[in-house]
């Protein structure tokens, strides 16, 4: 439930209230009118106790047992339209897959992805030379992503043309 929708529901649940005590204080009314004066302040003690049950009925479902505040079900989130998935351009969605390959797997960086580091130093002005990163702990693992970082960086601070 929205706050939108609460603040709508409220004059509501006044009017229902004040409708409630004046039923209950004309039932009271009426009983304590008939009733010994020896049971006078228990039909009081009734009429009060009618109205604070059901305040507190009213303020529980409101805090715990109402569905209508409860978190929803996974099965009411399923039914619920979800947004489409973001859609990411080819040519990045291939970049981040080599990289992450390259990092998986050694052979893969160097046979796929330093060729093309390579090729990318050399063809910024002037050009940069590039020492290979050092190998992992981990046989077969390329290399981590902080040298691939300081890689790309030293690649990218050999610009000239930057403004």
């Amino acid at each position: 439930m929205t706050t939108r929708d609460s603040e709508r529901r409220w004059p509501w649940t006044v009017a229902g209230y004040a409708l409630l005590l004046a039923i209950v204080a004309a039932a009271a009314g009426f009983i304590y009118d008939s009733a010994a004066p020896a049971h006078r302040p228990m039909v009081i003690r009734l009429a009060v106790a009618v109205v604070v049950a059901v305040v507190l009925l009213h303020l529980r479902s409101h805090f715990r047992g109402d569905p209508r505040w409860d978190a929803p079900s996974p099965f009411e989130d399923a039914l619920r339209r979800q947004a489409p998935p973001p859609k990411l351009d080819p040519g990045f969605v291939r970049l981040r897959d080599e990289v992450a390959n390259g990092l998986a797997s050694r052979s893969y960086f160097r046979n796929i992805l330093w060729p093309r580091l390579c090729a990318l130093a050399q063809v910024r002005s002037p050009p940069v030379t590039l020492v290979p990163p050092p190998e992992r702990g981990w046989p077969g693992r390329g290399p981590t992503r902080r040298d691939l970082a300081e890689l790309i960086d030293h690649i990218e601070s050999a610009r000239t043309d930057r403004p």
